[in-house]
């Protein structure tokens, strides 16, 4: 996403202030489910090699959500969309899109998920992101990144 050299100071949720290249700042169209009116977030890599990514609010310090690119966990996942969510970030096919999901990471990290159903499409080329719902009855809420052998449940 970094293709511009203009850069933006935003405070992390952290409370630490980083320079944030333009092209990492995304506008998500309606915002993020439950979050309608903050549309403005930064992309911060997590750090190192880490597949992990922060969607940090730029107005609103204090929200941030941690993404990753579901198919590390599921390589041929691809979330089923309607054409105006496609539209709203100015894409013809799901497969231009960059997809994110939102991951939730309890007290124990070996019990992480992501949530299939509802990822974030990004048009890289037009920073413009939304939160789908995908209309896959096979994509989950809370997809287990780490498999659970004990509990029998995939993924």
């Amino acid at each position: 996403m970094e293709e511009s050299q203009t850069k933006r100071t935003i405070r992390l949720k952290t409370g630490d202030e980083v320079e944030i290249p333009e092209g990492n700042i995304l506008r998500v169209v309606d915002g993020l489910l439950g979050f309608p009116d903050l549309e403005e977030y930064a992309l911060v890599p997590h750090g190192g090699e880490s597949p992990f990514f922060w969607l940090q609010s730029v107005r609103e310090e204090g929200l941030a959500f941690i993404v990753i690119d579901p198919r590390l966990f599921v390589p041929d996942y691809l979330p089923k969309v309607s054409s105006d969510d496609l539209a709203a970030v100015e894409l013809e096919r799901i497969e231009e899109a960059v997809v994110l999901a939102v991951v939730v990471i309890p007290e124990d990290p070996r019990k992480m998920t992501a949530n299939l159903q509802g990822p974030l499409i990004i048009n890289p080329r037009k920073r413009l992101a939304r939160q789908v719902i995908s209309q896959d009855p096979q994509h989950p809420i809370r997809y287990y990144i780490v498999p659970q052998e004990d509990s029998g449940e995939k993924g």
